[in-house]
């Protein structure tokens, strides 16, 4: 016998139907059936009867899953302890998450996580909007505000910290001490209608909305127009400071905090890869603190 053979056997066994029990498996449905059928052959017994619930098991299936069952835990135990756990970690993992913290904190560290899990696939969303965890559009989001809805496993990831920046180039004579000396400046920020989050309304909490400004949709975009000279505006630490080149401008009067939060939905947040994923991405928050707050 076949222990690939027996394995697709338990996996129809457990299921019932071929479609889900074959996707589940990583097998076409064609596939499924012709491996249980040789298994049945080599045996020579009937494992299954097909009705109209499904494959159900006949007296001799259920007393081959019982030593299958056997064999596989011991077999588990071994692959545990005898080989690196981590190795044997596989699946994809679907994170939304916003723009600037994906493309600025997230996206330069997944080489280290695929390095210790190489069997788990990351797909990072870092777009202007987040996917929706409860209708399954993502696995995992990296959120701007605690969610209230949902079968969701939520917990803090970290707070982070907001200030006004501009190009060292443009106040090289003269810097501006105080906010009515940046009337002569455009205004860096959000296009007002189109914030996809109201934690991002930034410029109504200071006295910058009268600036003559230029506006995107992308915190990316914004950046690229304030490391070129086009002004003031307001970003995130672990983004205006990762590279040189932009200044913190006016820092007693203009500081604000905001909050990422993690959530999982219920069903998958105890499964293995899941729980790595969180444990690693903590651990990189924790390490990299200062990038958020000072």
């Amino acid at each position: 016998m076949n222990w690939d053979d027996m394995r697709l056997f338990l996996g129809l066994a457990r299921n019932g139907r071929v479609a889900i029990a074959a996707k589940g498996l990583k097998v076409d449905p064609t596939t499924l059936i012709r491996r249980v059928k040789k298994l049945e052959d080599s045996l020579n017994c009937k494992l299954f009867e097909l009705t109209k619930k499904g494959y159900v098991l006949t007296t001799h299936g259920s007393e081959l899953v019982t030593y299958i069952e056997k064999a596989e835990h011991y077999f588990l135990e071994a692959q545990n302890e005898l080989g690196d756990e981590r190795s044997h970690l596989a699946g994809t993992i679907r994170v939304s998450v916003s723009e600037g913290f994906g493309s600025w904190f997230l996206a330069p560290l997944l080489p280290d996580f695929k390095k210790q899990y190489p069997g788990i696939s990351i797909e990072l969303v870092a777009t202007s909007g987040f996917l929706n965890l409860n209708k399954r559009e993502a696995d995992m989001a990296i959120l701007l505000e605690k969610p209230s809805k949902g079968l969701l496993v939520t917990q803090k990831l970290t707070d982070y910290n907001l200030y006004l920046y501009t190009h060292q180039s443009l106040i090289s004579d003269n810097e501006p001490r105080t906010l009515q000396e940046l009337t002569a400046f455009n205004l860096v920020s959000y296009v007002p209608d189109l914030v996809y989050a109201p934690q991002l309304k930034f410029i109504e909490e200071t006295a910058l909305s009268q600036l003559s400004a230029l506006r995107s949709t992308s915190i990316n975009a914004q950046y690229q127009m304030l490391v070129n000279g086009a002004g003031v505006g307001i970003l995130p630490k672990f983004m205006a400071e990762t590279q040189p080149g932009l200044v913190r401008l006016i820092e007693n009067e203009i500081h604000i905090k905001r909050t990422f939060w993690l959530a999982t939905h219920k069903e998958t947040h105890s499964q293995a890869r899941f729980q790595v994923f969180t444990k690693w991405l903590t651990d990189k928050v924790t390490q990299y603190h200062s990038k958020f707050l000072d």
